[in-house]
């Protein structure tokens, strides 16, 4: 999966990157025009430490997550800002970040930390940004409509869809996503649904980058539930500790107070927002966690380790983590019967240790 990471500029997106562990990159971006930086980052499962002990494999493969840090998104019109917005649509899920902080070495349009003022105003953005995409499509059609074409009954049924979307959008203060949920039926082809990635429909992390002075102020914590999924960061000081040799982080982390890095809380923050989940394929020649999506079944977990298993399934192996972890080894975990068969259908849980049989 992928993230971009957004927000008005010198609100500590680019520092938050660097935490994660991005790159710098060679110059600040002076302007939305200017194209992202992407970082790969390890996802930390303690649980995938524990089996690669167990196995001493050959081969050890977390999963992995792409962070892309993304220029500033100006609250004016700019040059590449159009750009930027559309550019965010090929991503899977946002990371907006919002300023918690006061500063005198950015020359911000509002002195003042307002974040969620901040917040409000990057959804609005999004908001109004779709609807310019759907009115733009909807004219096309009609436009379309006026000529002769095979897929003239199609484009209508695109076009009173999107009419109502709009309709709701500017009657009832509807955002896109629930209006093409609320209208959403059968009768509506879901390939050309998810061609427009609608921005309001995102999946959001909210990062409140926080200082000392503000952490626990009345504003973070407001800010902090208007979002479902929302963390707060010091950016600032998780930059310092990114950039530590691995063994002094753990004495500058204790001083702070911090318990665990920015990068695993915002990788499990993404996980949640993102309705992600872990299984992991153990054995001597690698451990490997592999990444779904919650609910899906054995045969598209199959899928993802290889085609072939999932065209040739027959039965999934299942060990829980969890019961292996307890019985301490795979003789003991077999000797209380803690792996069990499982069909197509089964719903692969967080943290399954698979092994699929199959035939082709």
């Amino acid at each position: 999966m992928n993230l971009g990471i957004v927000g008005r500029p010198g609100a500590g997106k680019t520092t938050l990157f660097h935490a994660l562990g991005g790159t710098p990159r060679p110059k600040v971006p002076q302007s939305p025009s200017d194209e992202g930086v992407v970082a790969s980052i390890e996802v930390p499962d303690p649980r995938l430490e524990w089996l690669r002990e167990l196995e001493k494999p050959k081969k050890f493969t977390p999963a992995r997550v792409e962070f892309v840090d993304l220029p500033g998104l100006p609250p004016k019109d700019a040059r590449g800002k159009a750009e930027l917005l559309a550019s965010m649509r090929d991503v899977d899920g946002l990371v907006v970040v919002v300023r918690a902080f006061e500063t005198d070495t950015y020359p911000y349009e509002s002195p003042k930390a307002d974040p969620s003022g901040e917040l409000r105003s990057l959804l609005e953005e999004f908001l109004l940004e779709d609807y310019a995409v759907l009115g733009r499509r909807v004219e096309k059609l009609r436009d379309a409509a006026k000529k002769p074409s095979k897929n003239r009954e199609r484009d209508e049924k695109e076009r009173e869809f999107l009419e109502k979307v709009i309709l709701d959008v500017e009657n009832h203060g509807l955002s896109v996503g629930d209006s093409v949920r609320k209208h959403h039926t059968s009768s509506v082809d879901p390939s050309w649904l998810r061609s427009y990635a609608f921005l309001s429909q995102k999946p959001i992390v909210l990062v409140v980058n926080v200082s000392d002075a503000s952490a626990a102020s009345a504003g973070v914590q407001a800010a902090l539930a208007a979002s479902p999924v929302s963390v707060a960061v010091n950016a600032a000081i998780e930059e310092e500790i990114a950039a530590l040799e691995p063994g002094d982080r753990a004495s500058f982390m204790k001083d702070f107070g911090i318990s665990e890095p920015a990068s695993a809380r915002l990788i499990r923050a993404s996980y949640a927002a993102l309705g992600l989940s872990a299984f992991f394929t153990s054995g001597e020649d690698e451990v490997r966690a592999w990444t779904i999506r919650q609910g899906d079944d054995a045969v598209t977990a199959a899928g993802k380790i290889h085609s072939d298993l999932a065209r040739g399934f027959i039965r999934a192996e299942v060990t829980p983590f969890e019961a292996l972890k307890n019985a301490g080894s795979w003789r003991e975990a077999k000797a209380k019967n803690a792996t069990r068969l499982e069909g197509k259908e089964y719903k692969v849980a967080d943290g399954d240790i698979l092994n699929i049989r199959f035939a082709v």
